[in-house]
């Protein structure tokens, strides 16, 4: 069964290498998903409304790719992996092939940007992701 969960402002709802075994979608508020990247955190994602984070969770035995904090106070729709799964087990394989090919060139993607060390403002602007947000940010990953 899918579940409602309520995020707070700043709140870290999972993070870069812990076992994925959900998947979220963002009913209410934003997510911003980033990855490690040396000593910096990269900002590869903005999850709004109607937007699904955390799908590495679809690929089975997978670590989640990027850690995701929320911006504000967010209400996220959790699916179990195993939920998805079953779901997309009934599918035919070419919706199944074309999943996983579009999971893994978004995890492509994001792990160019965050080489790169590149903050773009496609994904937030630049002004807003400031030094001392992201030593917050660390923190609330630590």
């Amino acid at each position: 069964m899918d579940n409602k969960h309520n995020f707070g402002f700043r709140a870290v709802v999972f993070k870069e290498g812990s076992k994925a075994v959900k998947l979220y979608l963002v009913k209410k508020g934003e997510v911003l998903c980033l990855k490690a990247s040396k000593d910096r955190l990269i900002p590869v994602f903005l999850a709004k409304e109607g937007d699904i984070i955390g799908e590495s969770a679809m690929i089975q035995d997978m670590e989640y790719t990027y850690s995701a904090i929320t911006l504000a106070e967010s209400e996220l729709i959790e699916v179990p992996s195993s939920s998805f799964n079953s779901a997309l087990s009934s599918a035919p394989q070419w919706l199944v092939d074309l999943t996983t090919t579009m999971i893994t060139r978004f995890q492509n993607t994001s792990n160019l940007i965050a080489e790169n060390r590149m903050v773009h403002s496609s994904i937030i602007p630049e002004e807003q992701f400031t030094s001392a947000l992201e030593v917050d940010f660390k923190r609330l990953l630590s």
